[in-house]
């Protein structure tokens, strides 16, 4: 074989394996940059900076494990095919949604803004809040004020600080011991059923649907199939209402809150009809006739200008 051929190809590995070898023995597990390395290997480079820093990430929450709080990974955002969330902890504080920023330059907090180089990130904290709100509408009325939002900057030390958005920003240092800190709301049961019940909605292969007014106002025999609606009768509707008490070796269950009962159960958890009649369907009933005049109004109103402007174009 001439010399040089499948040399250049040699080089390139064994520099990549310095690179491995280099990010193993740093403290922050993050390459530094390397000028001298042509543009062939940044892809590489790319990949093990990303890699380190979610390996940090994990790590740093991990800290928060012995205190009680279980984070799950990279769950499906709910009402949302294209999105997801990065990490949610659930442990005796509440519920922290936490949204992940690495940012490289100047970061601050002035007059409650996260600013990144001078330039205010709100946007970036209000969609960590917006991800928030959607876990919020999954969890019982009793769970749902335990919610909070976090921004976790990568990287970076910051006290939580409450920033414009709705969020706190903290460094990544500080994540474990802020999530420790926060005053208790939930008992060791609570955090055992909220992380079944978030991991049977969101770590599935589809995340659930995000639920609109009108869904909430819908009567519930919509949601139901032709047989199922065929074979329900009044006297069955009241004996589904009827109450079973639950066995004292019963595992406990999550309660499904009550605008998702009509949307369907999550994984595992048994259906019971309790909708009686004469509730949900009036509701329905009477926000579907308040539609229709509505619909009436407007469309004689829109008639009215159309004559009224013919007119004047007459004269």
């Amino acid at each position: 074989m001439d010399q040089g051929i499948g040399t250049e190809r040699t080089e390139r590995r064994m520099r990549r394996r310095g690179l491995r070898r280099a990010a193993n023995g740093r403290a922050t597990g993050v390459p530094s940059a390397r000028p001298e390395v042509d543009r062939s290997d940044d892809w590489f480079d790319a990949w093990l900076t990303e890699a380190a820093e979610v390996a940090g990430a994990r790590g740093a929450l991990a800290d928060a494990g012995a205190a009680g709080w279980t984070v799950l990974h990279d769950l499906h955002r709910p009402g949302a095919s294209d999105a997801s969330l990065e990490h949610v902890a659930v442990g005796p504080g509440g519920v922290v949604v936490i949204g992940s920023v690495r940012w490289t330059g100047a970061i601050a907090v002035a007059d409650g803004t996260l600013r990144h180089q001078g330039y205010g990130r709100t946007t970036d904290v209000t969609a960590v809040a917006d991800a928030a709100g959607a876990v919020t509408a999954l969890l019982a009325p009793a769970h749902r004020r335990a919610v909070q939002a976090v921004v976790w900057l990568s990287g970076r030390e910051l006290a939580p600080t409450a920033v414009r958005g709705g969020a706190t920003a903290v460094g990544e240092r500080e994540l474990a011991a802020h999530l420790v800190a926060l005053p208790p709301v939930f008992s060791a049961e609570d955090v055992a059923l909220v992380v079944e019940y978030l991991t049977g909605e969101l770590a599935g292969p589809a995340g659930p649907d995000q639920l609109t007014v009108d869904d909430v106002f819908r009567p519930a025999a919509v949601w139901r199939t032709g047989a199922d609606a065929a074979t329900r009768t009044a006297d069955t509707r009241a004996t589904d209402a009827v109450a079973t008490p639950p066995r004292a070796d019963a595992v406990p269950r999550y309660a499904q809150p009550a605008n998702r009962a009509v949307a369907g159960l999550h994984a595992g958890q048994a259906e019971a009809h309790a909708d009686g009649p004469g509730t949900a369907a009036p509701r329905g009933a009477r926000g579907d006739a308040a539609l229709r005049v509505g619909l009436v109004v407007l469309g004689l109103l829109t008639v009215g200008n159309v004559l009224l402007a013919w007119l004047d174009a007459a004269h």
